[in-house]
């Protein structure tokens, strides 16, 4: 990713890939998005002024669920950065955190 901020507009119900999301924050400025990271058993929603940020090098799915619009801004890619991105977040708000169970969707 280059160091240029960028601004994605999504349709409800469509979906964005992040090839690296500790590449960048996600921050969503219009609607609401759904977020779940390759391998990752949390699931995150953003709504308008919330952002997203990982130090772990994993594949985003985004998921609009409505028209949202949202902004991938550039991170420093240092090792420093990755692990202090686990521990702090300088996002405005914190996302919701859905963990995903087997036992809730079973029923």
């Amino acid at each position: 990713m280059d160091d240029a901020t960028t601004t994605h507009a999504l349709p409800a119900r469509q979906l964005f890939t992040v090839p690296d999301a500790s590449s960048v924050r996600i921050l969503c400025t219009t609607g609401a998005l759904w977020l779940t990271l390759d391998h990752d058993p949390n699931d995150v929603v953003l709504e308008a002024g919330e952002c997203f940020e990982t130090g772990e090098p994993r594949r985003a799915l985004v998921y609009a669920f409505q028209a949202s619009t949202f902004e991938l801004v550039p991170r420093p890619q240092s090792s420093m950065r990755r692990r202090l991105a686990k521990n702090s977040s300088d996002c405005s708000r914190s996302p919701s955190v859905w963990a995903a169970t087997r036992a809730a969707s079973s029923g």
